[in-house]
């Protein structure tokens, strides 16, 4: 495995972590988001935890970023 792999590995990890837990990162919620109920906020942001659809199309780096 090389260095570069070895770091996007990595970078995958925390992204992944910082995506399912929302601790130990920032989190920007958009005013479209946060007029919604608190019920669709809740909903919203567990998509996002629970996200893991990573495609060439919208992770073309593959590091799980947004």
């Amino acid at each position: 495995m090389t260095l570069h792999d070895r770091r996007s590995r990595e970078i995958v990890a925390l992204n992944d972590l910082a995506r399912k837990t929302l601790r130990q990162c920032r989190v920007v919620v958009t005013e479209g988001i946060m007029v919604q109920s608190e019920a669709d906020q809740v909903a919203i942001l567990n998509k996002v935890r629970s996200f893991d659809a990573f495609t060439p199309d919208n992770d073309p780096y593959g590091e799980h970023d947004f």
